[in-house]
């Protein structure tokens, strides 16, 4: 595999994922909409990181063998659930925004939101929740399977376990004779 879909590569970007999704706000409290604008970009640059990775090997696809295109897909795929996250934290940033606004605004028609930012803001902390389940997906996706575990017996054990194939008649030989 070329260096454009590394598992190396892959392995940055899971890491930069779960970092991201770490540092999300858990509580409505902890909404900020400057924030919210800036893991937006944030995420905007991974997922220009995810398909930048590809790009250069899709440009020539005759020169991409099974192997290869096989770990092209990982990247595509990530891309995929960084950009559902994107979408759950532009969301977010609706709700956030128009709590934000909704600040200003004190004579604001009878609504039961009026005035209450923080339902705004707890809607956001639900739309962050949301994004930051679908980058921790996305960023096991990118990690190669684990390796299945050794047998627990060793392979000549195992051969010593079984009896000879000469041991006994069979009940086919037991029909001849």
């Amino acid at each position: 595999m070329r260096a454009s879909a590394t598992q190396a590569a892959l392995n940055y970007l899971g890491r930069r994922l779960d970092e991201l999704a770490d540092a999300f706000p858990t509580n409505a409290a902890a909404v900020d909409v400057v924030a919210l604008t800036d893991d937006i970009n944030v995420l905007v640059h991974h997922l220009e990181y995810a398909t930048e990775r590809a790009q250069e090997r899709f440009a020539v696809p005759e020169t991409v063998y099974l192997p290869e295109r096989v770990g092209l897909a990982r990247p595509a795929e990530a891309a995929a659930g960084i950009a559902g996250a994107l979408n759950m934290l532009t969301e977010a940033l609706t709700y956030a925004a128009t709590g934000f606004h909704r600040e200003a605004l004190p004579n604001l028609a009878a609504s039961p939101l009026r005035n209450d930012p923080e339902v705004m803001r707890s809607i956001a902390a639900d739309k962050y929740a949301e994004a930051a389940a679908r980058l921790r997906e996305t960023a096991t996706l990118l990690r190669p399977a684990p390796v299945p575990a050794a047998p627990s017996t060793p392979p000549s054990a195992a051969l010593r376990t079984q009896p000879p194939a000469h041991a006994g008649s069979q009940p086919w030989q037991r029909a001849q004779r």
